[in-house]
C-alpha cells in the first residue's frame, strides 16, 4: 500500500522521504483525514530536514528548522512544531535515534479569527448571486454546493468528498463517510434542498464524485473554492467591517448559530439542543460547537431570560454569622 501519488508527488527525494510515506499512512490506517494543509506542512519538514543529510534528528536541528522567521507566523510555525513532535515520535517506534519535543515547546498562540455570522437577507444575496453567473449554471455544481454548506453546516471538505452514492433522495438523507476525527453521520435534509439535490443528481455526470471538476474530473481544490466563494461574495456585495469578503467557512458558523437560536425560539432548552447540534454537525464534544455559536444581542437576552428559571431550582444555603 502506498501514499497517493498526487499526495506525495511534490515531497522531494531525500533520507526522510519514505519515513513521511510511512508516517502518513501510520495516520490513516488509525483513522486520521491528512489534509492538504497536513501534508503542506510535512513537505516542508522533509525539505527542510533533508538538508541535513542525516537520519538522525538532534535538539540543535528541531530548534533551527522550528526558529521563529519573520515570515511564519506563529500558527504557522506552532503547527509545524505538533507535526514534526509526532513525527519525531514515529521514527522512535521505527527505532531512528531522534529527539524527543517536549509537550510545551511552543505556546499555543491566540487566535485572532472572528467568523462572519450572514444576514437572513445576505443568504437570499449569496444565493441569488450564485444563480445568476450563467458559466456556473451549466452543470449547477456551485449552485448546488453552495446551497449544501447553508442548509448543512457541513464542513467544506465534506462537500467537496461527497460521492453520489452516499445521497439518498428518497429518505431525505445525506451520508457523511469518514468526516473529520473519523466520525460518520447521517443528515437529514430540508424537503427544499433534497428537492434542488434530485435535479441535480438527474445531471448527466459520467463520475462517482457528487462535486467532479469539470476540467480534471477529479475533487475541486481548496484554492478553487475560496476564490470561487471570494467572487460570489463580491457578486453579493458582502464584505466584512474591514472590507474583506467572509470565507467559506463562516457558512458553517452561520449554520451552527442559526440553529441554535431558533431550537431556543422553538422553546428547546440549552441542555437538550446542544447534544443535537454537536451530533448533526459532526462535533465530537460538546467545546467544538460551543466555538461555533455566536450570539446576537436579542438571542443572547433571550437566552439568558430563559436559563435564569434554573436559578431557582438550586436550593439556597443559609449560613449561621
Amino acid at each position: 500500500m502506498m501514499v497517493a501519488d498526487r499526495d506525495f508527488q511534490r515531497f522531494n527525494d531525500g533520507v526522510f522521504k519514505p519515513y513521511f510515506e510511512k508516517f502518513i499512512l501510520y495516520k490513516r490506517s488509525k483513522g486520521e483525514k491528512v489534509a492538504p494543509p497536513a501534508l503542506v506542512r510535512m513537505k516542508y519538514l522533509n525539505d527542510t530536514l533533508n538538508a541535513y543529510g542525516t537520519l538522525e534528528v538532534t535538539r540543535e536541528v528541531a530548534d533551527e528548522v522550528l526558529a521563529p522567521k519573520p515570515d511564519v507566523s506563529d500558527w504557522t510555525r506552532y503547527n509545524r512544531v505538533i507535526y514534526l513532535r509526532q513525527f519525531l515520535n514515529f521514527l522512535g517506534l521505527l527505532g531512528v535515534r531522534c529527539c524527543r519535543l517536549p509537550t510545551h515547546y511552543a505556546r499555543t498562540p491566540n487566535c485572532q479569527f472572528k467568523p462572519y455570522i450572514f444576514s437572513n437577507a445576505e443568504i437570499t444575496q449569496l444565493v441569488a448571486a450564485t444563480d445568476n453567473v450563467r458559466k456556473w449554471n451549466r452543470t449547477k455544481i456551485y449552485p448546488t454546493l453552495i446551497r449544501i454548506l447553508i442548509g448543512t453546516g457541513m464542513r467544506i471538505g465534506e462537500v467537496l468528498a461527497l460521492k453520489r452514492c452516499v445521497v439518498d433522495c428518497e429518505n431525505e438523507i445525506i451520508k457523511v463517510i469518514n468526516g473529520k476525527n473519523g466520525v460518520c453521520r447521517y443528515i437529514p435534509v430540508s424537503g427544499t434542498l433534497n428537492t434542488t439535490l434530485r435535479n441535480y443528481m438527474n445531471t448527466n455526470f459520467d463520475n462517482e464524485l457528487l462535486f467532479p471538476s469539470p476540467q480534471t474530473g477529479r475533487v475541486y481544490g481548496r484554492n478553487t473554492i475560496a476564490s470561487m466563494f471570494h467572487k460570489l461574495c463580491v457578486s453579493a456585495g458582502i464584505y466584512r467591517a474591514d472590507g474583506t469578503t467572509p470565507n467559506i467557512h463562516s457558512l458553517r458558523h452561520t449554520f451552527c448559530s442559526k440553529s441554535l437560536e431558533q431550537m431556543l425560539a422553538s422553546g428547546m432548552d440549552m441542555y437538550t439542543a446542544m447534544p443535537i447540534l454537536a451530533a448533526y454537525v459532526g462535533h465530537v464534544n460538546y467545546r467544538d460547537t460551543e466555538r461555533y455559536i455566536h450570539f446576537t444581542e436579542n438571542s443572547s437576552r433571550e437566552f439568558v431570560e430563559k436559563e435564569a428559571s434554573l436559578g431557582r431550582l438550586i436550593p439556597e444555603v443559609k449560613y449561621n454569622a
